[in-house]
């Protein structure tokens, strides 16, 4: 079952907790290991330690339980996935398995880009924590903090760009 909570500051000596049905991010993730995570991340590539804060601030957090899926193979993608802890396998209906994604990896990028279908399923093997940013989320950074949005774009861009160059190199050694 999958338990939602925004990402945001630690919460003050003697706030209460997060509401029913959300969990706050578990004691072993702290805002810096998530920031240290997202700047090994070539999405995330080149933001100051203030942009990333900024980004965080907008980011959910999703926990969820062995067996759970968190998007299927044909649904509608919105948004963009961070795995903290756990693990979580990438299966698609033709081949299987075809990556076990391990913490500080991430999936989905390019639905904050694209309207397309996911092109895999994504099955939680280990309980999971992952860091979530919509598409929406992004879009709101324009006005808050262009240059984040800016960079993760581009960011984005050049990763689409090197698979392509990737797929015309391995075309170009078919023929």
């Amino acid at each position: 079952m999958q338990d939602e909570s925004e990402f945001g500051q630690a919460r003050p000596e003697g706030e209460p907790e997060a509401p029913e049905g959300q969990q706050e991010l578990p004691r072993s993730i702290t805002r810096g290991r998530v920031v240290g995570i997202l700047k090994k991340i070539p999405v995330f590539e080149g933001l100051t330690d203030d942009e990333y804060g900024v980004l965080i601030d907008v980011c959910h957090v999703n926990q969820y339980a062995e067996g759970d899926e968190i998007f299927r193979e044909g649904d509608s993608g919105y948004d963009v996935y961070v795995l903290l802890a756990g693990r979580v396998d990438i299966t698609t209906d033709k081949a299987g398995t075809i990556h076990n994604l391990e913490p500080g990896e991430i999936v989905g990028e390019i639905a904050l880009v694209s309207h397309v279908k996911r092109t895999a399923t994504a099955i939680v093997v280990e309980d999971a924590s992952l860091l979530r940013l919509t598409r929406d989320e992004l879009d709101m950074l324009l006005g808050k903090a262009p240059r984040v949005s800016y960079v993760v774009m581009r960011n984005i861009a050049q990763t689409l760009a090197q698979r392509l160059m990737g797929v015309d190199d391995r075309l170009g050694a078919d023929t």
